[in-house]
C-alpha cells in the first residue's frame, strides 16, 4: 500500500520576507512625504515673512514702539574688593547693608532741637556727588579726642574743597546723648552730628557682619572715606598720624577727579542700586530702590504712575498736625504740652505787666496765673513768699 504525501506548509519563509520588505518601503515613503511637507511649509512661511516686511512701513520718530523705554531691570553692582588698613582698591568696599540703619543726628543749624531720626543712606546724611570722611568715634576713646582737633585742621587747611567733601562724624558704642557727646567739642562743620545709639549697635554690627568686608574691628576710632558711589575706598583703624592725614588728603583729591570725570564710562557715572544716585529706573515702583531714592512718593500724575515727582510734577504737599495738647516742633515732631499750660498768643510790642488782666508778651501761667488762667483741675494760688502759679487745689499755704 502506498503512502499519501504529507500536506505542504501553510506559509514559506520566503512570502514572508518579501511581505516584510514591502511594508519598510511604504514606511519610509510615508516618513520622507512628511519630512517634504514641512519643509515646505517652513519655506512658505519664511517668503511670507520677508514680503510682509518689505511691504511696511518704516517706523518714524514719533512711532510709540521706538519712543519706549525697554523695561530692564538695573545692573548689578561691581565686585567689592576686601576691605583692610589704606588704600582698598579701585572697586572699594560696599556699605548698602547699613543705609537703612536710623541713626540719631543733631543739626548745625538748629542747635537747640532735640535728636532726630534719620536714615544713614538718606540724602541728608550721605548726598550724592559728594566725597564724605566718615569718622566712628566715642566720648570715652582718647585716641578719638586727640584727632578730632586735627581733622578740623585739615578741613580748615583744605578750604578748597568746599561742599564736595563732608565730614559725617558718628558717636558709636557711647552711652551719652549726642547733645552731651557733642557739646563742646573741636571738629570740623558737620551738617549733621550722628549718634548710634540704637539696641544692639546696629551700625557697627552691620560693618563687622562680613568676615572679608569688615570696617570695624572692635577699637575705636576708624575713619572711612566714600566715593562718589558710597564705596569706601580708603580706611584706618587707629588714630591718624601726621603721614596717615596726607595720605587721606592725597586719596580724597583722587576721588575728587573721579568725580569730575566727564566720559561716558567714569566710574562715577555707572548705574547700579545702592550707588547713592536715583538713575534709570531706580525711582519706578516696579525698581524702586529706597538707598538711592529714598522712601517711594506717590505721583500727582495718573496717567503716569510710576513718574518720579519733579518741578512739573510735584508730590502731594502733608501739612503735620498734632493732636490737641501738644505743640509742633520745628523738625516736624509734637511735642506734649505740660499740664496747666495753656498755650496763648501773645501781643506784640506789649508792655509785660502781671496783674493787669492781660496775658502780655512774655507772661505765661508758670509766672504770672492772675493774668494768664491755669487749666484744670489746676487753680492759681500763692505758696509761701513765692509769687502765685498754678497749683493743684488741695495743696495748702505753708
Amino acid at each position: 500500500m502506498s503512502t499519501p504525501p504529507a500536506p505542504a506548509p501553510r506559509g514559506s519563509p520566503q512570502l514572508f520576507v518579501w511581505w516584510s520588505l514591502i511594508n519598510l518601503f511604504f514606511a519610509f515613503a510615508a516618513i520622507g512625504v512628511t519630512l517634504w511637507a514641512f519643509v515646505q511649509e517652513r519655506d512658505h512661511r519664511t517668503e511670507l515673512a520677508r514680503r510682509t516686511a518689505a511691504n511696511r512701513c518704516p517706523p518714524t520718530a514719533t512711532d510709540p514702539a521706538t519712543a519706549q523705554v525697554p523695561d530692564e531691570a538695573p545692573a548689578p553692582p561691581p565686585p567689592q574688593d576686601e576691605a583692610k588698613s589704606g588704600y582698598i582698591g579701585a572697586a572699594g568696599t560696599d556699605i548698602v547693608p547699613t543705609m537703612r540703619i536710623e541713626l540719631e543726628a543733631l543739626r548745625d543749624d538748629r542747635p537747640d532741637a532735640l535728636p532726630e531720626r534719620v536714615l544713614l543712606g538718606s540724602q541728608q546724611v550721605l548726598p550724592s556727588n559728594t566725597i564724605h570722611v566718615v569718622n566712628l568715634w566715642a566720648t570715652w576713646c582718647s585716641p578719638c579726642l586727640e584727632e578730632l582737633p586735627d581733622f578740623k585742621a585739615m578741613f580748615d587747611r583744605r578750604a578748597d574743597w568746599g561742599a564736595r567733601v563732608r565730614f559725617v562724624p558718628i558717636q558709636v558704642k557711647d552711652g551719652a546723648t549726642p547733645e552731651a557727646a557733642y557739646r563742646g567739642k573741636t571738629m570740623p562743620p558737620a551738617p549733621l552730628k550722628l549718634a548710634d545709639r540704637g539696641l544692639g549697635d546696629p551700625l557697627v554690627t552691620a560693618l563687622s557682619a562680613d568676615a572679608k568686608q569688615t570696617l570695624f574691628k572692635g577699637n575705636l576710632p576708624v575713619t572711612l572715606i566714600l566715593d562718589c558711589n558710597r564705596r569706601v575706598r580708603w580706611a584706618q583703624f587707629t588714630q591718624l598720624q601726621d603721614d596717615q592725614f596726607k595720605e587721606l588728603e592725597d586719596h580724597v583729591d583722587r576721588f575728587l577727579a573721579e568725580l569730575a570725570d566727564d566720559t561716558a564710562d567714569a566710574w562715577c557715572k555707572q548705574e547700579w542700586p545702592g550707588n547713592g544716585r536715583c538713575e534709570g529706573l531706580e525711582s519706578t515702583a516696579k525698581y524702586h530702590n529706597l538707598e538711592d531714592c529714598g522712601p517711594l512718593r506717590k505721583t500727582s500724575d495718573p496717567a503716569n504712575p510710576d513718574a518720579p515727582p519733579t518741578a512739573d510734577n510735584p508730590p502731594p504737599i502733608v501739612t503735620p498736625t498734632c493732636p490737641e495738647g501738644s505743640d509742633l516742633l520745628p523738625d516736624g515732631r509734637c511735642k506734649p504740652r505740660l499740664l496747666g499750660v495753656k498755650k496763648v498768643t501773645k501781643p506784640k510790642n506789649t508792655l509785660t505787666t502781671c496783674g493787669n488782666g492781660k496775658c502780655d508778651r512774655g507772661e505765661d501761667p508758670g509766672n504770672c496765673c492772675e493774668d494768664c488762667p491755669c487749666e484744670a483741675p489746676l487753680v492759681c494760688k500763692q505758696m509761701g513768699a513765692s509769687p502765685k502759679r498754678c497749683l493743684l487745689p488741695g495743696l495748702q499755704k505753708k
